[in-house]
C-alpha cells in the first residue's frame, strides 16, 4: 500500500506468495522516516488468492497502523463493508 490515502486495489489475482515472509499485500511501503506514522485508510474489493500459493494475505509492515476497508469481504472473509486492521490491545471491546 503506498503513503497516502484512500488508495483502491480492485478486481486483482494473486498468485505466488508462498515465499519467505511475502504476503499478497504489503502495507505502508518504505515508511521509515520517524515522522511517518501510518494509519492510512486504503479500500480493496474483488480480490481472489490462489489458496495453494499465497500462504499469507497481509503484511503489516512497520509501522502497523494502516487500515483496509474491504467492500466486499473478499479478503478478510468477513463479509461486506468490513476491517482489517493489524492488532493493538485498546481495540479490543466487546461490541467490536
Amino acid at each position: 500500500m503506498p503513503q497516502r490515502e484512500f488508495f483502491t486495489v480492485k478486481n486483482v489475482r494473486f498468485y505466488n506468495f508462498n515465499w519467505g515472509g511475502a504476503a499478497a499485500l504489503g502495507t505502508c511501503s518504505h515508511c521509515t522516516a520517524p515522522e511517518d506514522l501510518g494509519a492510512r485508510t486504503s479500500t480493496i474489493s474483488n480480490l481472489w488468492f490462489d489458496e495453494e500459493t499465497v500462504t499469507k494475505r497481509i503484511k503489516w509492515n512497520f509501522p502497523g497502523r494502516a487500515i483496509l476497508y474491504d467492500l466486499d469481504g473478499t479478503t478478510t472473509g468477513m463479509g461486506p463493508k468490513s476491517w482489517a486492521t493489524p492488532y493493538f490491545k485498546h481495540n479490543d471491546q466487546p461490541e467490536c
